[in-house]
């Protein structure tokens, strides 16, 4: 008798064992699910709304030269990809549909790519006549000074050269602009 009493105090301390070790991996789901759900936009990346666009001079995948101020006198736009991210892939196939709807043309849309230069030349192929791309390594110079903490991030500016929105996300933009 002492045995089937072990045995079932044993049993039973393994089931109150198991219950507690599931009820934990429930919760933890359950908070992980809820981050995934919130918006991404809500990521602060980029400059401030209103500040002036910071100043800088990259050299392009076409082997020109670009600068803040050849965005100056008209709406420019500014995204930031990269390579090991698998939202910016999205984000480049919504890129032409976003110079459409804006009427932007490829001086007007700075793409930045961060990562392999391999990979990010091969990021920037479906690119070609839509946007002006620049490549750099990670946290490069121009993510550094833009304060890019995720991509994809876009920076809008108006033709004075403000910053008019600045946000992480797949298509932030694109979203919100008339059919």
């Amino acid at each position: 008798m002492i045995y089937l009493t072990a045995a079932l105090v044993l049993v039973g301390a393994v089931t109150v064992l198991n219950l507690l070790l599931t009820l934990a991996v429930v919760r933890r789901l359950r908070r992980q699910e809820s981050e995934r759900q919130q918006p991404f936009g809500t990521i602060d990346s980029g400059p401030e709304t209103g500040a002036p666009l910071p100043d800088f001079t990259a050299d392009t995948v076409a082997g020109g030269t670009v600068t803040a101020a050849s965005l100056k006198g008209r709406q420019g736009a500014l995204t930031f990809l990269s390579t090991d991210c698998s939202a910016c892939t999205m984000a480049v196939a919504d890129l032409p549909e976003f110079a459409r709807r804006t009427g932007m043309d490829a001086g007007q849309m700075i793409v930045v790519i961060a990562g392999d230069a391999d990979d990010a030349h091969r990021m920037a192929e479906p690119l070609a006549g839509i946007a002006t791309v620049v490549v750099e390594e990670t946290a490069g110079p121009l993510s550094t000074l833009y304060s890019i903490e995720a991509t994809p991030t876009t920076v809008l500016t108006d033709p004075d050269g403000t910053v008019t929105y600045a946000q992480a996300g797949t298509n932030p933009v694109l979203e919100g602009l008339p059919a």
